[in-house]
């Protein structure tokens, strides 16, 4: 094998090897429906993943009271800084096996594995430095009370250990997501976070506190990782390590380079905010902060397990340099997201208050501006996250690195700012200004890969109808008041139905509802994976 071969992310004429293993895949893969499946698992995987934290949420706030609980929220969030220290190398494998998977040989693909796994052993060492390091100064940037400083740092400690543990079972992950398999591991994740959700309870009656939820999150990133080798294992045939030559190893460091870079920059963009919040306005403004953003930020989770269904079939086309197919996929999923988050943010802006009375406590609401802007905020959110997957497929990420450098440093500056004077509303608006900002260079960035258009004229009707509902759902906000929980049960479901079927109509134009019902009449909803052979 040359290394021209080995370098390049793409191979021209596939060899007789090739057609041999594609023969003996079975039916040609359906891009609509495997993404249909990722999804469908993957929301399964989340609606567990949330649902737990419904109903454990409660428990660790009467455990642990309202200010370790935010103390608890800024560990979960600056243990992640660890990730600025990897290099990120099993996203680029994922991204390389989705682009490679139908031209490349088992062989090349299993070097593609082991320089990924090379690369994370090169990186270990650095990783664990600055996760003491994080641990040490850990009380100090959560204003805990020195009677607490010994167990934050232990509990900082053992939820850095969980993201290492992690880390190494990531690469299986990425191999089931870069081959558009993640519907294969459907159920597993599930019923392991509802398992540690029990557990997470079981700890906090017996008083084991943030250290026992620290050991049970060990607990957790563990089991998910074995079930993501078993599954691999399962459903992979080329999977396994080949020893990767120096060519392949230095092209995944240096893709992984800027993809750490890029998680750096995205850490600090969109990664710190309850942090930024704490340091500020202290902890129990960001458990206020939190438990308000606790509905937006899983509904719009539920939209982004969607689009990162459909985003390996992206890869795939940008692979094969289809770049109009790429251009209507994603127009496709700005109208599904804009539909969705509109629909769920006017629900939210009515109900979130009556939720939280209901849920932990009506003291717990951070206001119904605060409420706006966090809606707001999630939904312009979702929009930069589908044009950075976009974007990440392409395994060229140096112009967004830079603009998502710069938009960190923006949201530092208006952040320190606005937040010292507006408290969480200002915190929202220092994240809008520097997404806004993100948003449009991104948008640059894709105009010039998919070779489209950079002005395309700007679509007045949806964004009015966007603007119009969610303005009409913050003054109903404001005029109504609390509901019960069997009232919320009813009027809830029932407004995100009428939401939605008021912005279809009203926000997307005849071609674009076309377009979608082609989209979901395409699919088969009881269709199970049983037509796709082994991979």
């Amino acid at each position: 094998m040359t290394n021209a071969m080995i370098e390049k992310p793409m191979i021209s004429k596939p060899s007789e090897d090739i057609d041999r293993n594609k023969k003996g895949r079975g039916k040609k893969e359906n891009l609509t429906q495997r993404a249909y499946l990722s999804t469908l698992s993957s929301v399964m995987d989340y609606t567990a993943n949330r649902l737990t934290g419904l109903f454990v949420n409660p428990f660790i706030i009467a455990g642990l009271g309202t200010s370790l609980f935010g103390i608890w929220q800024m560990l979960g969030q600056f243990s992640g800084y660890v990730n600025i220290a990897d290099t990120r190398s099993a996203q680029v494998l994922k991204w390389t096996v989705a682009q490679k998977k139908d031209v490349a040989t088992a062989e090349e693909l299993r070097s593609d594995a082991g320089a990924a796994f090379v690369v994370m052993l090169f990186v270990m060492p650095v990783v664990l430095i600055a996760g003491s390091i994080i641990a040490w100064y850990a009380p100090y940037i959560t204003h805990a009370e020195k009677a607490h400083y010994s167990l934050i740092r232990i509990a900082c400690s053992l939820l850095i250990f969980s993201v290492l543990v992690f880390k190494f079972f990531e690469l299986f992950e990425a191999v089931l997501r870069g081959m558009n398999l993640t519907f294969k591991q459907m159920g597993f994740r599930a019923g392991i976070v509802i398992f540690d959700g029990g557990l997470k309870i079981l700890a906090l009656k017996l008083g084991y506190g943030l250290t026992g939820l620290a050991v049970i999150q060990v607990i957790d990133s563990l089991l998910i990782g074995i079930s993501f080798y078993i599954v691999v294992k399962r459903n992979v045939e080329w999977f396994g390590f080949s020893k990767p030559t120096r060519a392949n190893i230095f092209r995944f460091g240096k893709l992984s380079v800027w993809y750490l870079a890029d998680a750096g920059a995205n850490m600090v963009s969109t990664n710190s905010d309850k942090l930024l919040l704490g340091v500020i306005a202290g902890p129990v403004t960001v458990a206020y902060y939190t438990l308000t953003k606790f509905i937006p930020a899983a509904l719009q989770g539920l939209v982004n397990k969607l689009i990162l269904g459909i985003m390996p079939g992206i890869g795939k086309l940008l692979g094969l340099k289809e770049y109009d197919k790429v251009n209507i996929v994603r127009k496709k999923i700005n109208s599904i997201s804009l539909l969705l988050t509109t629909a769920f943010g006017t629900t939210i802006i009515i109900f979130n208050q009556s939720f939280l009375n209901i849920w932990v406590g009506q003291e717990h609401f951070a206001g119904h501006t605060a409420n706006v802007l966090i809606i707001i905020m999630t939904i312009q959110d979702t929009f930069v996250r589908n044009d950075a997957s976009v974007i990440s497929a392409t395994l060229d990420i140096k112009k967004k690195v830079f603009l998502t450098l710069i938009s960190a440093v923006l949201f530092a500056g208006f952040g320190i700012l606005l937040v010292s004077k507006m408290g969480i509303a200002g915190l929202c608006l220092s994240l809008m200004i520097s997404r806004l900002f993100l948003f449009i260079g991104q948008r640059r960035i894709l105009a010039a890969v998919t070779k489209s258009e950079t002005r395309v004229p700007f679509n007045y009707r949806p964004f009015c109808a966007a603007l119009l509902m969610l303005g009409m759902a913050w003054w109903l906000a404001t005029k109504t008041v609390s509901v019960g929980i069997y009232q919320l049960i009813i009027f809830a479901p029932a407004a995100f139905v009428i939401s939605l079927l008021v912005f279809y109509f009203s926000g997307l134009s005849s071609t674009e509802r076309g377009e979608l019902q082609q989209l979901v009449s395409s699919i088969k909803f009881f269709k199970s994976d049983r037509g796709f052979s082994r991979n």
